[in-house]
């Protein structure tokens, strides 16, 4: 992915997508936190090891 991202805001949208790309890599289910197209963290997630998946806190 290039990154063409500047400032803050833009290093912050490259961290999400490399860490949505790298739990995909590893099979997790990012369903709670990315649509395909938009990441949010606006809710808490954890881990479920044993659905392999993230899900939303609370």
């Amino acid at each position: 992915m290039p990154c063409n991202y500047t400032g803050w805001t833009g290093m912050r949208a490259y961290h999400d997508q490399a860490l949505i790309d790298e739990f995909q890599r590893r099979g997790i289910d990012v369903s709670a936190i990315y649509n395909g197209q938009a990441v949010s963290f606006a809710r808490p997630v954890r881990y479920d090891i044993v659905g392999n998946r993230l899900v939303i806190i609370g």
